[in-house]
């Protein structure tokens, strides 16, 4: 008893001190944010945390506001190695996302990554990645909202502006506004120089001998060939994104040191032999260098490789021996390719050797000329592999139909015998599986929940002949993003897709239902495991798209699954309503989009529902029982009539450009903001304001905009501007 007194007292105490430390912040949001990142690394002591309060960066000179103070807080705390990570980030401009690989493989190339302090078989990559994540954690790094697993981050531009302040001028960003040529000349020993939207004169790079970091971001370099001969021979980094590049050449060699070449989405044609001559490279990257169709095989030289990324190329073979680059690390885009002669050579077979692989992402399976000649890829004894792509040439055009005749049984055999090959470790988190025609899974699909304990996102997509997902996803403890596209052979999401991993603890009703479905659908009582009770426990994000067959989904109330559920895309089906099991388990559910659901009647009673998203939803009529929904957004969803029982609802969005009269059900929600997109003619009744019964149906609003276009390619016709109080009002047709 006494023990538990003690720690109440401890975090009284700790409260108080964390009450000054708030203080210091003058409630500033993004100094609370830093802070509250740097108390949590640290010990929760009273002492560690009066540290943190009398820190002597609260006075230092120098520093131009409190929130800058804060930041320089947490800075001070970092390890030397992670500070130099941390200040490298600053070289990204405002508008340019930090994504996570392309991050820790430039602190890689710049030595700023080890593994003396850590077991000696970590991969260098997997320090980095720590490093990554403690960044994320103090919030000195921000997560890209929408990119999963804080695949990329922002960098605030306060946070930006400090890391500059320190690295001074060593590192130098170049933005819209500043002059390239005066930030150069007051840094003449520059190490690092990041130059965004700017017409680049290779001339001002002559002077920096000491350059060991170039990136452009989507510069205009005025005579590109002359580039080349004014960089620094000292250059470890060049990395240039979206540069009107249209030559690799040969003086390219001169580049001794160089560790990380990245071009991305220019026009390079060729990639020159000399490249083999850059031994010390350690990433290539030709993102969407659509123009490059061949690597040269010189490559091969380059045994220090770890990164390489041909993605977005025209490069359909590697060079035989590629196995022999046995650091690689980042496989993407590796292309499938068969040797037709007496050997037999499959290109899959290089990656046997390539055991150091984290990400790999293949390419062109369709040309893979059996299950066997797969099965040398070995994917299944990669054991540091987490995320796998397998993509197979999509058969889909862009409107869900086959761009060909019926694809063969032979083709869809082979099909399956290579990916039944291509079985990945246990050890896999990330699996992408495109473009995929067999007419059945694998058995390592079937088995996922026993194999792959640590999935955490499952993506089929082009998924074109399988009329059935595998069944006990659910069991899978780990799996919080799921995502089925273009899938139009499913009719039916079954119970086996929800099923409980475990009936012990749940009432006899429960048990009983399960127990049902194992017997009626012959599913193998193996599949049930003692759990926690409920399906997908960590799933966040469910996505079903282009699935033009489905129309029932099976997921009763006894059935309890998706507790942690916090957004549900539903786009292109027949379903004609969503499973009860839905509304009555997926407690957290905030965000449902529910696109072309073409026999969707109503939607109603989601307890925790906050915005709700319906776009053609040709039969739709009712939405109701929704008391925490506060957006709604309504396209083209004719039959709509109802909206009942929504209290919180305040801020609408309505979009319908063939009907001539708004929908009555506006009149009834009691909003503060709407915005309507109409035809013109309706457009010009609303403009009437009392003359017309339109307006009397959205007068109420506090502030609505209304938008006029004949079809949304057309652009805008026509623009209003309404607040009700206080009164003004703005109407013009263009």
């Amino acid at each position: 008893m006494s023990d538990e007194i003690d720690e109440v007292e401890v975090d009284g105490l700790l409260k108080d001190v964390g009450m000054m430390i708030v203080e210091k912040c003058q409630g500033l949001p993004l100094a609370i944010k830093v802070l509250g990142g740097h108390l949590f690394h640290i010990r929760k002591t009273r002492d560690a945390w009066e540290h943190v309060r009398d820190h002597f960066a609260w006075s230092i000179s120098g520093i131009d506001d409190d929130i800058n103070k804060a930041v320089y807080l947490s800075y001070a705390d970092l390890p030397p190695d992670l500070k130099q990570c941390f200040v490298y980030c600053s070289l990204f401009p405002t508008n340019e996302p930090i994504r996570r690989e392309d991050i820790v493989n430039l602190w890689i190339s710049e030595e700023y990554v080890n593994n003396k302090t850590t077991a000696s078989s970590e991969l260098f990559e997997d320090v980095g990645l720590k490093h990554y994540r403690e960044l994320v954690s103090r919030n000195l790094l921000e997560p890209k909202k929408g990119a999963y697993g804080q695949s990329a981050c922002t960098m605030h531009d306060v946070i930006r502006s400090f890391a500059q302040y320190i690295t001074k001028h060593e590192g130098v960003l170049v933005g819209e506004g500043q002059d390239a040529n005066i930030a150069l000349a007051a840094a003449p020993k520059i190490r690092r120089l990041s130059i965004s939207n700017k017409v680049v004169e290779p001339g001002i790079l002559r002077k920096q001998v000491s350059l060991r970091t170039l990136m452009l971001f989507g510069s205009t370099v005025v005579n590109s060939k002359e580039l080349w001969s004014n960089l620094s021979s000292c250059l470890r980094v060049l990395y240039l994104d979206n540069v009107n590049l249209d030559e690799l050449p040969d003086s390219i060699s001169h580049l001794k040191h160089l560790r990380r070449l990245s071009l991305r989405a220019t026009s390079i044609s060729t990639i020159p032999e000399v490249i083999g001559d850059l031994q010390f490279l350690q990433g290539i990257e030709f993102v969407m260098c659509s123009n490059i169709s061949r690597l040269p095989d010189s490559i091969l030289k380059l045994r220090k490789l770890r990164l390489l990324h041909i993605r977005g190329t025209k490069i359909s073979s590697v060079p035989r021996g590629f196995g022999k680059l046995r650091d690689l690390v980042i496989m993407a885009g590796f292309p499938t390719h068969s040797d037709d002669g007496a050997e037999g050579w499959c290109s899959l077979e290089e990656l046997g050797p390539l055991t150091k692989l984290r990400f790999l992402d293949i390419i062109g399976l369709e040309k893979a000329p059996s299950g066997s000649v797969a099965a040398r890829a070995k994917l299944c004894n990669k054991e540091h592999l987490e995320e796998l792509n397998m993509r197979f040439a999509s058969q889909l055009g862009d409107n869900g139909e086959l761009k060909r005749g019926n694809i063969s049984r032979e083709e869809q055999d082979r099909a399956e015998q290579v990916l039944g090959n291509l079985c990945p470790p246990t050890c896999i988190e990330e699996l992408v599986i495109k473009g995929y025609y067999g007419l059945g899974l694998p058995q390592w699909a079937w088995m996922m929940p026993a194999l792959f304990r640590g999935l955490r996102r499952l993506v089929l997509e082009g998924y074109l002949c399988c009329d059935e997902l595998p069944y006990g996803l659910g069991q899978l403890p780990f799996l919080d993003y799921l995502w089925v596209d273009q899938a139009p052979a499913i009719q039916c999401i079954g119970h086996g897709f929800v099923l409980t991993p475990s009936i012990d603890g749940q009432d006899n009703a429960a048990a009983g239902v399960v127990t049902d479905l194992i017997m009626s659908r012959q599913l193998p009582a193996s599949l049930i495991s003692r759990g926690t009770g409920f399906a997908f426990p960590k799933l966040t994000a469910l996505g079903f798209e282009g699935m033009s067959g489905w129309t029932e989904w099976d997921w009763e109330q006894q059935i309890p699954a998706m507790p942690a559920l916090e957004g549900l895309t539903i786009d292109g089906c027949k379903l004609h309503r969503l499973p009860p099991g839905l509304s009555r388990h997926a407690t957290q559910l905030t965000l449902l989009d529910l696109r072309n659901v073409l026999n969707l009647v109503t939607v109603e009673s989601f307890p925790s529902l906050t915005e709700l998203k319906l776009w053609d939803n040709p039969m739709l009529e009712s939405v109701s029982s929704c008391p925490r929904l506060h957006k709604i957004t309504i396209c083209s969803c004719p039959m709509l009539k109802l909206l009942e029982n929504l209290p919180s609802l305040r801020t609408a969005a309505w979009m319908d450009l063939c009907t001539e009269t708004l929908p009555t059900y506006l009149q009834e929600a009691e909003l503060s903001k709407l915005n309507v997109h109409c035809r013109p003619s309706l457009f010009k009744l609303i403009s009437l304001q009392y003359d017309t019964p339109e307006w009397g149906k959205v007068q109420h609003v506090q502030r609505m905009k209304v938008f006029a276009m004949e079809a949304p390619e057309d652009g805008l016709k026509g623009y209003m501007d309404y607040t009700k109080e206080p009164y003004s009002f703005y109407a013009h047709l263009f």
